[in-house]
């Protein structure tokens, strides 16, 4: 099953697990590593789940990145973005370094979160107000004994959101298998606010 919600802020991929509904983070290196190494699926890292899920693709990660930096950038006439404090040239901390790649062929552990945390308190509080998401609906995932119900599909989750709260609708093409040939599908980007606790 595909991936739900996903999202890019901070430099991390958020998506949400198809099966056990719970939040998944990952790097641009370790989802890269994900679609090469293992055609894009991989076993849910969250404890007590381990179904096999599907990554976001590069394209999927690609309009992503560019949606966030798209509503990171300030406005027309706005304050330019302040210069880099310290060093830019100087080495980042060993914490911050790349983990180290396993043998080819060999499997390679991905570590989720933040130096390998899974969504610890800490990183929760640190999530902002308003989230971006982005929420993908494939055409195939919407025919079922010869019914088609994308048009319905799409509608109904538009509804659920608040008018302020759409940001775009953006239609994507992907090939599904050799067989079937291209497919399409909708990707829509939004705004979420956590509940208050």
């Amino acid at each position: 099953m595909k991936h739900e919600n996903p999202s890019f802020a901070n430099g991390m991929f958020k998506f949400n697990c198809p099966h056990c509904k719970g939040e998944i983070e990952i790097d641009a290196e370790q989802l890269s590593q994900v679609n090469t190494g293992y055609a894009g699926k991989y076993p849910c890292p969250l404890d007590g789940c381990a179904k096999e899920i599907g990554f976001p693709t590069a394209e999927e990660a690609e309009a992503l990145q560019a949606t966030a930096s798209a509503l990171a950038a300030p406005p027309m006439g706005g304050p330019a973005p302040a210069p880099p404090q310290g060093n830019p040239t100087a080495t980042p901390p060993a914490s911050a370094a790349a983990p180290p790649t396993a043998p080819t062929g060999a499997p390679q552990e991905i570590v989720m979160g933040f130096h390998g945390s899974k969504m610890a308190s800490l990183e929760r509080e640190a999530m902002s107000a308003h989230r971006l998401c982005v929420k993908t609906i494939l055409h195939a995932d919407c025919v079922k004994d010869k019914k088609d119900t994308f048009d319905d599909t799409v509608s109904e989750f538009l509804s659920s959101l608040e008018e302020d709260n759409l940001i775009g609708v953006h239609t994507v093409q992907y090939v599904a298998d050799e067989k079937n040939g291209t497919d399409f599908g909708v990707l829509v980007v939004y705004r979420t606010t956590p509940e208050e606790d």
